[in-house]
């Protein structure tokens, strides 16, 4: 007899339902690695931060034994991301995103803190597991089956239905609050922005724009303008809403 206790949000994530809720005792019919046996309930590997088998720590590749007992604990908002852990030997060197595109409006909304945040196009599944492998980003998707790709080391199932819900949970689960730099990425291509003198860039602006704002700034990759118009207090007061949530 196998017993699994899955604590804190990793409860909301189970596809089945047990008598005894987060605590499941089945018999191991086949032999299996304790990540296979935590996703068959539904879990991803990512979302979880630590694994504890018969009193010790172990890793995904741990082989499960008849008998065992088995707690299984999330990531959160105490999780170190840039120290190495059994679990995750190469730990993040930064905070960088990968978004799937069914939670694209969070990827703008990263890019508008200052967060590098890819938002591939036209990419398939094992294309965004790739760039999240490969390029040690996090991924980002409310897709499960997604995250449950080997080769996605750091990721998380996004919970929230709306986009500025889904900001606030990031910001909370990574830390990301003392690390946010406003209007510094480009919201379109998620490039860096720099400050552009306006007698440089004036063929380029229309007529109200030249005559009313004098400060601005340029994406250094596709070279879409900025500036601080009207539409910058109405997100000024957005950001400070939701930054009042973190």
């Amino acid at each position: 007899m196998i017993a699994v206790n899955f604590h804190g949000n990793l409860v909301d994530l189970l596809s089945g339902k047990s008598e005894n809720g987060p605590f499941i005792t089945f018999h191991l019919e086949r032999r299996t690695s304790v990540k296979d046996l935590i996703e068959s309930f539904g879990v991803p590997h990512p979302e979880i931060e630590e694994i504890v088998v018969n009193g010790e720590m172990v890793d995904f590749a741990y082989i499960v034994e008849d008998g065992s007992q088995i707690e299984v604990f999330p990531i959160s908002s105490q999780s170190n991301f840039f120290k190495p852990s059994l679990l995750r030997p190469d730990s993040l060197e930064f905070h960088r995103f990968v978004v799937d595109i069914n939670v694209a409006k969070l990827a703008s909304k990263l890019r508008q803190l200052g967060f590098d945040t890819l938002l591939p196009r036209n990419c398939d599944d094992a294309g965004l597991a790739a760039i999240a492998g490969c390029q040690r980003r996090i991924l980002l998707t409310r897709d499960r089956n997604l995250l449950k790709r080997k080769i996605v080391e750091f990721g998380h199932l996004v919970r929230a239905e709306f986009p500025n819900d889904q900001l606030v949970e990031i910001i909370k689960l990574f830390g990301l609050k003392d690390k946010i730099k406003p209007y510094s990425r480009c919201f379109l291509c998620n490039g860096l922005l720099e400050p552009v003198a306006k007698e440089d860039i004036l063929p380029f602006l229309e007529p109200l724009t030249k005559k009313y704002y004098h400060v601005f700034q340029r994406c250094l990759d596709c070279k879409k303008i900025y500036w601080f118009g009207s539409h910058r207090g109405m997100m000024d007061a957005i950001l400070h809403e939701i930054l009042a949530l973190c």
